[in-house]
Order: structure tokens, then sequence, then C-alpha cells
């Protein structure tokens, strides 16, 4: 029995020592790998995205908000096998079976079954109750004013990252900066937090306000969709800026864009065609040359061109006028948009001032807006210009520009001569209202004098006056400056222009003396009417009107006629001494309804409690007020 004894203790006594030995091994030598072993085991970092940050309007309305949603996990080797799983989560995820049997049979040991579902999709999850399928909370990026300058704000990825817009180019400061946070998993793979909860809080992104007024760029996508519907066109794109800023107040290119369905829409949709889509201007283009010609003295406003009664040979062609045109003041010549007249205007400015101009208005090279994409458009160096060449580039052919290029060649001209920066984005702010950026008015270079600008506005004037091709642009109470453009697209099959498809375009500022906004109107490829005067030119009158009237500017005493009320000679009379409010000698002061659209004159009307009648259709034009009744009677226009 001793033996045994001692046998058994000798062999304890070695178990331990070998224990103790391994032990003090593992402790002392291999201690550090068995740790990093056992966090990496147990411990796992979860990165956590911060909340993107709001993206606001001038006004201060939400166009792009951060909400919580759901995502659907598969955990494959936690899944026990049943033939219910496929058909039950396909039909609760509204996916296909196959996709749904892919996933849940992966050797990987976490797969994404569908991100961001929706509130019922979780419910319907929620019901199965399957082990190794569960949510997960995600941001999800939403778009409350739906398609509202859609293009404009881009979209985010799936992984909250910015893809597109505003999004993307302002992604930095959006996104804010992503953090790691260690998390414990127990024997069951239960998440635990493994340091304080204070560590868990992450600052959400910067809000970004833009430039963009709701109001004006609801106008401008309504006035828009329909003129490319009543045309027949395309599409079609507006823009709108402050000449003397560069901020850009309204964007908008149809067909429209909604972030919120991405996925269900053309890439097509997404392009802001304002920065990324090239055209030639046709006679918009007639302002940079009279710009050039004014500047460097070879015209003057009065001085006479012949205009050869509509046929020219130049450079081996022909150029034709619309109409057949004897001697013509300049001004003249750009009020009825003369190709011949601008023609000999160029040739004697000559290719290389002429070309000299066109950069320095900033055509051919990128205006430096902050969007993604902008494409710098087609202006050849002067070494390569035929003969002809001088001529088409005189009314706006063989050039391509950006229609941001052209509001802001024009904006030059409206603001006195100075080319300036385009900008959408305001300033940046983060969640304690600190200013991580401002936009500040850049000016790039003094184009033209004061003076010249002057003077080509007041020629552009004559546009929009009653005998101008942009006589259709004219605003009641307001004097606007601009111009029509007509241009034929390039055959991309046979070569040359096409003879069917053309861009009907008007560029223009108002009041053309103290202007508010540039604003450019362009259709692309109307079918019913091609011609810019009669299809972007209403346009421009259409979204302007309302425009300044949602920006307060009064319409001018002078511009506005004073129309008979009836037998009785009463007249509605402007009060000089308050613009913007007329009073009549029967009415006891009712205030003005001009220049207000139907449905606004309407509900002004109703407020006031007046009793109206209205005569015509679009915007109010006169008032007066009715004998014997003494209802307010309303004329409108379109």
């Amino acid at each position: 029995m001793r033996s045994r004894l001692r046998l058994t203790g000798g062999v304890l006594l070695v178990l331990l020592l070998a224990v103790a030995a391994r032990a003090i091994h593992l402790q002392a030598f291999d201690g550090e790998r068995l740790a990093r072993l056992g966090e990496k085991q147990h411990i796992q970092e979860r990165i956590v995205v911060p909340k993107r940050g709001t993206i606001l309007s001038r006004n201060g309305d939400s166009l792009a908000i951060s909400i919580e949603s759901h995502s659907v996990y598969v955990r494959p080797r936690r899944l026990k096998p049943s033939a219910k799983i496929v058909p039950s989560v396909a039909r609760a995820l509204n996916l296909k079976p196959a996709e749904v049997r892919r996933k849940i049979t992966s050797d990987q040991p976490f797969v994404w079954l569908k991100r961001q579902v929706t509130p019922r999709e979780v419910q319907r999850v929620r019901a199965l109750k399957i082990e190794g399928i569960g949510l997960s909370h995600e941001p999800k990026r939403y778009y409350p004013q739906g398609h509202l300058a859609g293009q404009a704000l881009g979209l985010v990825g799936q992984d909250a990252q910015g893809l597109e817009g505003v999004e993307r180019s302002y992604d930095r400061h959006i996104r804010g900066k992503t953090r790691s946070s260690p998390v414990g998993r127990d024997a069951l793979g239960r998440r635990f937090v493994v340091t304080g909860l204070e560590d868990l809080k992450i600052r959400p992104g910067a809000d970004v306000h833009l430039t963009l007024d709701t109001t004006l760029q609801h106008l401008a996508e309504k006035h828009l969709e329909a003129t490319v519907k009543r045309f027949r066109a395309k599409g079609g794109t507006v823009v709108m800026a402050d000449p003397f800023t560069g901020a850009v107040l309204a964007l908008a290119s149809y067909p429209f864009f909604n972030p919120n369905q991405f996925r269900s829409q053309d890439r097509d949709r997404w392009r802001i065609r304002a920065i990324t889509d090239t055209y030639e201007p046709g006679s918009v283009f007639k302002a940079v040359l009279a710009a050039a010609a004014l500047e460097d003295g070879v015209v003057g406003r009065e001085d006479l061109i012949f205009c050869e009664f509509g046929r020219y040979r130049y450079g081996g062609r022909t150029i034709h006028d619309f109409k057949e045109y004897g001697w013509l003041s300049f001004a003249k010549v750009l009020q009825l948009s003369s190709n011949i007249g601008v023609t000999k205007v160029a040739d004697k400015l000559g290719k290389e001032r002429y070309h000299h101009y066109i950069r320095r208005f900033g055509l051919g090279e990128k205006t430096g807006i902050d969007l993604p994409g902008e494409v710098v458009g087609t202006v050849r160096p002067p070494n390569r210009w035929r003969a002809i060449d001088l001529a088409t580039a005189s009314f706006g052919q063989s050039i391509s520009v950006t229609p941001i290029q052209m509001v802001m060649a024009f904006s030059a001209i409206a603001n006195g001569g100075l080319l300036m920066r385009p900008h959408l984005v305001a300033r940046v702010v983060d969640e304690d209202g600190k200013i991580l950026f401002q936009h500040r008015p850049e000016r790039v270079r003094r184009v033209v004098s004061r003076a010249t600008a002057r003077a080509v506005a007041g020629i552009l004037k004559g546009v929009v006056a009653a005998g101008g091709t942009g006589r259709r642009a004219a605003l009641a109470g307001f004097e606007a400056a601009g111009k029509t453009g007509t241009s034929q697209k390039a055959d991309t099959v046979k070569g040359g222009y096409s003879k069917t498809k053309r861009v009907a375009s008007f560029v223009g500022f108002v009041p053309a003396d103290e202007p508010r906004f540039v604003l450019l109107t362009l259709v692309d490829e109307p079918t019913v009417n091609v011609y810019g005067g009669v299809v972007a030119a209403p346009l421009f009158r259409r979204i302007a009107a309302p425009a300044l009237h949602a920006l307060g500017v009064t319409p001018n005493p002078r511009l506005l006629p004073e129309v008979p009320a009836g037998r009785d000679g009463g007249v509605i009379r402007v009060s000089r001494k308050a613009p913007g409010r007329r009073k009549s000698a029967r009415n006891g002061g009712r205030p003005s309804l001009i220049g207000l659209s139907m449905r606004e004159a309407v509900d002004k009307a109703k407020r006031l409690k007046f009793s109206v009648v209205l005569r015509g259709h679009g915007y109010v034009v006169d008032q007066r007020v009715e004998n014997g009744s003494g209802r307010l009677v309303l004329t409108l226009k379109d």
C-alpha cells in the first residue's frame, strides 16, 4: 500500500510540476500572443458611421436629412436547417428565393440579406423569429422635397458615402469622422460594452447651407416641366444666379431626378446638365461678340451695317438671315439677331481678338463651381479656325458651352464687367454652430469695362422690347435685358448639323439696370416650335415674374400702364410715393395684384375679402373696378 501511495504521489507531483511549468511558459514567454488571440475571438472593433449632416436651402428648408432605418443580416453558421426558411425570408423581404438561398448558404460568418428595409419588412422579419437572422440599425438618407433640386443634391450610397452632387463634393464635411469602438462578445455571441458609454458617442456630420432658394427652385421646375411638355421637347435646363456674388439661386433639369428612388431611375437623370452637358449657344452668343466689339472700339451702338438683304458670301459659304435686312444700326443687328451683321463686325474684330474675349468671359474653361463633373466645352484656338469659323463663332456655332458658363458670361455684363465664380454652397456649420467653411464672392477677373457692360445691357434691352426677338420675355412693370438663341444640334451619325434637332434658349437679367438675377432657360429638341424667342423667352417671363415677386422686388411705376376703368373714366393710378401699390379714384385704395399669377391673385383677393372677376389666364397685367358692383376685374395674360 505504501508503494502505491508513493507512486501515485510521485505521478501527481510530476503532473503538477508539468502544469506549473506549462503555465509559467504560457505566461512568461507566450502571454502576449495568446492575449491577442483571446481579444480577437471575444473583442471586435465596431466601426461607427456618424449621422450625415442636413442639407438646407437658403430659406432654411431641409432638402436632405438622415433618418434611422434597419438592415437585415444573416449568420449562416447559426441557422438551423429548415425547408421553410428560404420561402419565408423571401416573402418577408420581397427577395427572390434563389438570392436568399445563396446568402444563407454562404461560407461567410456574416452576410447582409437586405439593406435599409421598410418598416413593414422589419415587422415581418421580427415575426419570423429565426435564430441567425437579425436586424441592425443604420442611418438612411431621405430627401423630403422629392425631386426638388434632385440633381444638384446628388445621392448617397448604402455605406453613407456621397456619390453625386453636393453629397459628393462636400462629403468630407457632411459625412463626419468615422470612429471605431471595442465591443465584446460572450460565449453565446451576445454583444457587451467593453469601455464606457462615452466612448460610443460620435459627433454627426456638419450641416450644409445652400444658396438655392426653395421658392425659386420650385418656380423653375414647375414652368420648365410645363414648357417641355407643351413643346414636346426632349428635356430642358434652367439656371438662375446672382450676378454680383455668383450664388446659384435655382438649378433645374428636366426630366427630374428623385434621389429617394435613384435605384429605379435611369442613371442619365443623375447628371447636373447645367455643368455636364454642352451645347452650341446660337444667337445668345452675339452678346459676347457685342461686348468684345464695343470694348475694342471696332463698332459703335449706332454704327450702320449693311445686312445684304438676307444673303452674304463669307469664307466660301453663304450666311443667311431670317429676314431680308438692309442697313441696320449695330443695336438693331442684335435686336433683330442678324447673322450677317455680326459676321461683318466679327470680321473687323479679327479672330485673335475675338478669341481673346471669348476666353476672358470664361468660355472654354471650367467655372470652378463647387459641384462634381463640370466640363469645359469646346473653344478651339484661333490658329485652328477656318475662314468660316469666325463667322459661325459670331453667332454661336462651332463653339460649345455649358449653361453655367453662359449664365456667368451674362452675369459679367449684368454686374458691370466682372466675371464671378459660381457657387452652390453658402456655408458649412458643425453641430455646435461653428462655421467650418463659408463662401465669399470670388472675382475671377474683369472682362470688359463698366461702360462697355452698360452699353451691351442697353442693347440687350432692345432685344426684349417691342420688335425684338425676345419680346415675349418682357415683364409688366420691369425692364429686362437678354438674348434669344436657336441653335442646330450636331448630327452624330451623318456629320454636320441636324435638319430637325434644335436647342431653343434665352439668357437675360432683370431689372435691367439693377439686376436681381441672371436667368437662363434652355429647351432641348422642341418639336412644336424650335425658336428661342417662341419657346425659351416666354419660359423666362413665366419664371422671372413670380420670382421677382417672391424676392420682394416692386415694379417700376413708370412701366405700368394706366388702364381706363370704365365709361366713367375712372383710372387705376400708380402711387409715386409707394411703388408697387396702385390706387383707384373709385376703389378706396385697393392694393395692386399686377404681376401675380392667377392663383396668387385669387388667394390674395380672398384674404383681403375682395370680389374679383378674371379675364384671360396667366399673370395679372391690368386691374380695374367694375362699375356698379365694385368688383375688381383682373386682366391676365400668359
